[in-house]
């Protein structure tokens, strides 16, 4: 298969199916295909917490980011799928964590991680390596600690090499490979290259990240608190209620805009995965701004019943979108039911299918490859209409099944077959959840 990513999420997607011992496709495969990503998911939260907490020397801010992540719906959603976004997003958290707290060494190596995991850990390099400047100034260390304690506190220069020594194995690695290109320059042909975005485009665009920023919480009255919350610190601050923004606010809310201008300016798609990383982040900025607001009460009668109030509150506001997420009633992450059958279907087939049959594909392959692993078929992709009719006819080989997509126009391939006097022979329909047809199979007769 051509490679378009560094080597770190498929190794680890390996190891996974190695400890479980799972080696063919079906329902325990995709447990184990996300596992992976709720490891990493459910870590994200505990780093959140204590990144939040070193940040600003604060227990509340980082138990309350801690919170407001695991209450993401946007985060929830990815927690269940195989995407390479949710390891990419803890590495980032856990990089910034070892950078705030001084261990430079650590960070370079945890950045460098999440650069072997995917490319788009370069938008993170520059603030793992601002947090580090602004980060605030750790006691003095002994002088009486021990050489691997000394090298563990080290400072940039071990930051480099750290990240220098993860990016070399990474281009060992792809050099090591037989298959070329490779991953970097796969990745421009995958994705067809990059530009700035055309300019009558850029108001859709607009529109289309903001409404992806809407799901991180996926509720109107959480955006009215936080709105609010945000807003009386700033007149508080204006007012000399409370202290004014930190550096590391400024910072974090900088990057955050200019993350999300880039991909508006630039011609990323606008796929929602790609804002997985920075909803940490800005769970940490909200969770600033709500418990600055209580600190800004000015009694402390009120600010205890605010500490009472606002978690209630937040869970109150918040429940309905979680269990959105839960049922998997947000456009958001994996495929909301398109995919429905997938596994009955491919079960059927390695069930039914005689060794040696011929299945043709031309939207399924990797979902064929997976649920279908090790199954002695012959997979055949059909580029256009007229190569299937010839695989059918010149190089038949029976039996000859295909199945059809309901979310997919078949239409132009089943005139091709019968036209060629191919007829297609109903075999088994799956369906999804909700009760509609997901696939149809078909085996081929004649001509």
């Amino acid at each position: 298969e051509p490679v378009d990513k560094p080597p770190l999420y498929p190794y680890a997607l390996a190891l996974a199916f190695l400890a479980s011992g799972t080696t063919t496709g079906g329902l325990r495969a995709e447990a184990v295909a996300r596992l992976p990503s709720l490891v990493a998911s459910l870590a994200g939260i505990a780093l959140t917490y204590n990144l939040g907490r070193s940040l600003y020397r604060d227990r509340w801010t980082g138990l309350l980011a801690a919170g407001l992540l695991a209450l993401s719906p946007f985060d929830l959603l990815f927690a269940s799928t195989a995407f390479t976004d949710p390891l990419l997003a803890s590495l980032v958290l856990a990089a910034l964590l070892a950078t705030a707290r001084g261990y430079l060494p650590v960070a370079g190596l945890l950045a460098g991680l999440s650069l072997a995991t995917k490319q788009q850990a370069l938008f993170f390099l520059p603030l793992i390596i601002a947090v580090g400047a602004v980060a605030p100034a750790r006691p003095p260390r002994s002088q009486h600690q021990s050489r691997l304690v000394r090298v563990w506190h080290s400072g940039w220069p071990g930051f480099v090499l750290a990240l220098a020594a993860v990016l070399a194995g990474v281009l060992w690695w792809d050099a090591a490979r037989i298959q070329r290109p490779g991953f970097l320059e796969q990745s421009f042909i995958s994705y067809g290259g990059l530009a700035p975005a055309r300019l009558p485009s850029l108001a859709r665009r607009a529109g289309e990240w903001l409404r992806l920023t809407g799901y991180f919480w996926a509720s109107p009255w959480f955006n009215v608190l936080w709105a609010g919350a945000t807003v009386t610190w700033l007149v508080g601050w204006a007012r000399g209620w409370v202290p004014p923004w930190s550096r590391t606010d400024r910072l974090l809310a900088g990057f955050v805009l200019s993350f999300l201008a880039i991909h508006w300016l630039v011609g990323f798609q606008v796929w929602d995965r790609y804002l997985l990383g920075i909803v940490p982040l800005v769970a940490i900025l909200a969770a600033r701004a709500f418990v600055q607001l209580g600190r800004a009460l000015p009694r402390r009668t009120w600010q205890r019943a605010y500490a009472l109030v606002l978690p209630l509150a937040l869970a109150l506001v918040l429940a309905t979108p979680v269990l959105a997420a839960a049922h998997s009633e947000l456009p958001v992450a994996g495929d909301h039911g398109a995919y429905d059958g997938i596994e009955r279907l491919a079960g059927y087939v390695r069930d039914q299918a005689p060794a040696g049959s011929t299945l043709y594909h031309h939207w399924l392959g990797y979902h064929y490859r997976f649920y279908l692993y090790g199954a002695p078929l012959r997979l055949h992709w059909y580029p256009d209409p007229a190569d299937l009719v010839q695989d059918a006819t010149v190089y038949r080989r029976e039996p000859r099944f295909l199945a059809f997509p309901s979310f997919r126009d078949g239409g132009p391939a089943r005139q091709a077959l019968d036209t060629a006097g191919i007829a297609l022979v109903p075999d088994y329909e799956a369906r999804r959840r909700d009760g509609t047809v997901s696939f149809q199979l078909y085996h081929l007769e004649g001509p």
